[in-house]
């Protein structure tokens, strides 16, 4: 059962789908504090520090446990595996804002880069971590891991456990991380440090809510540095951590 944009999709419509009878039933502020800490896991953790940070750019050593624990967190975000994830976002500093960015607005249109991006070709050969044999086995049984996953949360807590700590932060996850892709491409959204070859901006507010990701344009210009954040008020948490688990 391998991983394709259809089968991705299809897992994201049915997120999403459950997402929204989970908000209008009224759930308790405690459970909004829950799914905010597991999307700290499967965002920050996970697509920022690992997957984007660590194996696309390469900004920091640390060691393989964390680098899979990472992977394993991203994993459960629903936003694709470590292979084809580095690989598409490789291919979006390549061309980005051009023909061949799997993910820009100004290429292929606000909703398709927002909720269909997963359709865009993409070469997984472009990714760093294809030879590595661990990520090889979170590319193969993604599929598997996810259902896995939430087969656990609902035998452990019912279907509290399976929204909450699963199925909501997910949702989360893939609408923040898109909005990147849209919101941090559009110039009138936010500003602009660095006259880069692209759209892209800094937003204060995806700065926040996605680990320090929304100050996209600082990353445009230094892709390979660790912290995305530059100034006192660019908040980057992902940078944060990384600085505790890193290697010197």
């Amino acid at each position: 059962m391998t991983l394709t944009a259809k089968k991705l999709f299809a897992l994201q419509l049915i997120a999403h789908i459950l997402a929204i009878f989970w908000l209008f039933s009224g759930p308790p502020l405690t459970d909004f504090l829950l799914v905010f800490l597991v999307y700290f896991f499967t965002g920050g953790i996970g697509m920022s520090i690992t997957y984007h940070r660590l194996l696309t750019h390469k900004s920091f050593k640390t060691n393989k446990i964390f680098e899979y624990f990472g992977t394993f967190c991203a994993s459960l975000g629903l936003t694709g595996s470590s292979i084809t994830w580095t690989a598409a976002h490789r291919s979006h500093h390549a061309n980005a804002d051009r023909p061949g960015d799997p993910h820009s607005p100004s290429v292929l249109g606000y909703v398709w880069a927002q909720f269909l991006s997963m359709f865009s070709p993409i070469n997984i050969r472009r990714s760093p971590v294809i030879g590595d044999k661990g990520h090889q086995l979170f590319h193969k049984y993604y599929l598997q891991i996810n259902l896995a996953w939430a087969l656990l949360m609902f035998i452990l807590g019912g279907t509290w456990a399976l929204m909450t700590l699963y199925i909501v932060p997910a949702v989360v996850l893939w609408n923040a991380g898109s909005l990147i892709n849209t919101v941090c491409h559009t110039p009138f959204l936010g500003y602009r440090r660095y006259n880069v070859p692209d759209r892209s901006t800094n937003n204060p507010v995806l700065g926040l809510l996605m680990w320090g990701e929304g100050w996209h344009n600082n990353h445009h210009r230094f892709q390979s540095r660790a912290n995305i954040g530059e100034r006192w008020y660019e908040i980057d948490i992902g940078y944060y951590v990384i600085k505790l688990i890193r290697k010197a």
